[in-house]
């Protein structure tokens, strides 16, 4: 196993669209699967979540806005596999400060809302992740 680059890094959140969201659920962890952006030049991540002010996600951000959010993906089918662990604070945000981010996300993914059509009053809301710290790894995995 090694350590990853800043670059590649990056690497990583650009090529991915979809990671595990972790979040303070008091007596433990609640993880949750999410589609984020990540743009390198503005130095901007972003994700959505569904859900209105009562859901459980609320309740743990309003507990405690400190997260983490892992991707992972296999480079090398059955070969070798990367991933990033970034942690920082998840705060709201508009579509329009989310938006270089959310146009990463858009353009490879084959399910995400438009945010020219989603207003900040929908079910939907832009979250920014201030990241405060991030590392990864590679692992080869060997075989013939």
């Amino acid at each position: 196993m090694r350590q990853l680059s800043d670059a590649e890094i990056v690497e990583v959140l650009t090529g991915n669209r979809v990671g595990v969201l972790a979040l303070d659920g008091g007596d433990h962890p609640y993880p949750l699967p999410v589609s984020f952006g990540y743009d390198p030049d503005a130095d901007l991540f972003v994700l959505q979540l569904e859900g209105e002010e009562d859901t459980r996600k609320r309740r743990c951000l309003d507990r405690d806005d400190t997260v983490g959010f892992t991707v992972y993906e296999e480079t090398e089918p059955g070969r070798r596999w990367r991933s990033v662990v970034v942690s920082g604070r998840l705060v709201e945000t508009t579509y329009q400060a989310a938006e270089s981010a959310l146009a990463t996300l858009a353009r490879s993914a084959q399910s995400v809302p438009n945010p020219v059509t989603w207003s900040d009053a929908s079910a939907v809301t832009p979250f920014e992740l201030r990241i405060e710290d991030w590392s990864g790894r590679a692992f080869d995995v060997g075989g013939p």
